[in-house]
Parts: C-alpha cells; structure tokens; sequence
C-alpha cells in the first residue's frame, strides 16, 4: 500500500492573465480537490496554437519534492496537454509566437534533462495529434541516456477524459511496482 500527494499545476500561455492555476499538495484518500481542480481547466486565451508548457515545468520542479536515499518516494510529473511548446524542439509546424522560446523559463531540452537527472518519473499525454513531435522528442532524450524506464506515455481519448485518472493511476501503479518492488 503507498499514498500520493498529487499536486495540479494548470498552465496556459505566456501572455495569459491567469497563467497558472493551481492548489496545494492533496493526500490521499482525499482526492476530491485535486478531481475538482483539474474538473475545472476550460481551455481560453492564446494567441497561437502553443502553450507554456516549460513555465509549468518550470513551477513543478521548483516544488518541495520528498528526497533522499532513505526514503521510498516515486516522483512522478504527470504531463496531461493538449498543445506543445513555444519552442522548436516542440515544432508541430503550427503558428508559434515565440518560436525561440520564452524569455522567462529555460528551454524545454533544459526541463527535460532536468527532470531526468533529479530520476523524475514522467508520464506524458498522447491527447492530441499535435503534440506528438514534442513527445517522440521528449521520449529521444531518455532513449539516448538509456534511461526509458523513466518516461512513459499514456494515450487520452480527447473526446472522452472521463478515464483520466483512471489511467494515471494505472501508471502510478505501475511505476512503484516496477521501481520499488
């Protein structure tokens, strides 16, 4: 038996006035505001098809993460989205506003390898057709460090999410059962 303190971070684009919406951790069983949370996304804003995935990354690892080799602890960065980022690592060939990146956030390459160092796990949506560059690119930089085990892609039905966390916590399952047992 294990717990989870799952956490949202809801990010849109960079220009958006409510960039990032979140709540603090939530454990369980008491999973109802972290339900209601993400019930609650609608999608708005932007003025091109990218979002700020990287300033999403940005405030999930700058949170208090439990560490330390005595401790059993799977660090899991759940990426549930259904646009790429402003960045051309995550080019789909779509209208990008800052194709070079945000000025605010280090590039997504820099997330990515940061988030493998720190052995996050991550689990990243196939929601849509567009961010599927972006994901065979995240998936190249585990592929080429040899570190697969840590990156694993769950595929969304964008027309139906009722089975969201059904799913993600298949995975979660997954995950501890692979790395702790």
């Amino acid at each position: 038996k294990y717990r989870t303190n799952p956490r949202p971070e809801a990010y849109r684009d960079y220009t958006d006035s409510n960039r990032f919406d979140s709540i603090d951790f939530q454990q369980t069983p008491n999973l109802a505001p972290v339900e209601a949370k993400i019930a609650s996304q609608q999608t708005s804003g932007g003025g091109d098809t990218f979002e700020d995935v990287q300033g999403g990354f940005d405030k999930a690892l700058k949170l208090s993460w439990r560490a330390g080799s005595s401790s059993r602890t799977a660090q899991i960065v759940v990426w549930i989205a259904d646009t790429p980022g402003h960045t051309p690592f995550c080019s789909c060939g779509c209208d990008d506003e800052y194709p070079g990146g945000l000025p605010d956030v280090p590039s997504m390459e820099s997330f990515i390898h940061q988030i493998k160092n720190r052995e996050i796990f991550l689990l990243l949506s196939d929601f849509t057709p567009i961010v599927h560059s972006m994901l065979i690119s995240i998936e190249a930089i585990y592929k080429r460090k040899k570190k697969e085990t840590q990156v694993k892609r769950m595929n969304l039905n964008s027309a139906d999410t009722s089975s969201l966390l059904n799913q993600v916590r298949q995975q979660v399952n997954t995950i501890i059962a692979s790395a702790f047992m």
